[in-house]
């Protein structure tokens, strides 16, 4: 009977023993996995370090990372925008060779248009136009004085009148009659139709131009003039306007 109760009384401390070296290996193996945590928490932060003392000993991650920025490279350029990228050049069409053997057709070249200085053909009816005083619209269908004009690029002498002058005119009086006759002639010739006929016997004039007679129904546009005043009869003796 102590046999028994002795034996029966040391068996729990065994199981006690048992008990207590099953909770301590516990508790080491949650301390290892909590340093394995731990390390691995730091070496995570600390990535650039380790990898940066690690490189020359792993050859394979550094040929690794360079093809991965090669790699990176193309989608950079895909994403800048595209005005920062250069311009293509644009191929150049090839050039044609030239004919050989056939000769180029020569076209005439083209003659200006010859100025109209009729002369001899103004002499006739019905001639018209606007006129200007020379000197604004050129030298063409304008009045230069009491008894010249210009018309159809031909300077017009009056053959039957002269005209006090405005330019070298001996006096203030002569120079204002003679700007009167320059506008009364100019009225005359844009008022309607007009003729142009050549006297017999010319005066003789040192002014250049073709000598005419301008008429209107009959009557010389000149002899207006004289009867208003602001001419003299060519043929006459010529007397001085001023007083």
């Amino acid at each position: 009977m102590s046999s028994r109760t002795a034996s029966s009384r040391r068996a729990p401390t065994k199981r006690r023993k048992s008990s207590r070296s099953s909770g301590g290996q516990g508790m080491t193996s949650w301390l290892v996995v909590l340093a394995l945590v731990a390390c691995s928490i730091a070496l995570y932060d600390n990535r650039a370090v380790v990898l940066k003392e690690l490189a020359p000993l792993l050859p394979r991650e550094r040929i690794t990372a360079q093809e991965t920025q090669h790699k990176a490279k193309p989608e950079r350029e895909k994403a800048q925008p595209a005005q920062s990228r250069p311009p293509a050049q644009t191929a150049k069409a090839p050039v044609p060779p030239a004919d050989v053997g056939i000769a180029k057709a020569a076209f005439p070249a083209s003659r200006p248009a010859a100025a109209v200085t009729e002369t001899a053909g103004l002499t006739g009816e019905n001639f018209s136009g606007k006129f200007y005083f020379c000197g604004t619209s050129g030298l063409d269908n304008c009045v230069m004085s009491g008894d010249t004009f210009w018309y159809r690029k031909t300077r017009i002498v009056l053959a039957d009148i002269a005209a006090p002058r405005t330019e070298g005119a001996a006096c203030q009086q002569e120079r204002d009659r003679g700007f009167a006759a320059k506008v009364r002639l100019k009225d005359l010739l844009s008022s309607g139709r007009f003729d142009l006929e050549t006297l017999k016997a010319e005066a003789s004039s040192n002014a250049p131009g073709v000598m005419r007679v301008a008429t209107r129904n009959g009557r010389s546009l000149g002899s207006i003039l004289v009867s208003e005043g602001l001419a003299k009869p060519r043929m006459a003796r010529q007397q001085s306007w001023c007083p």
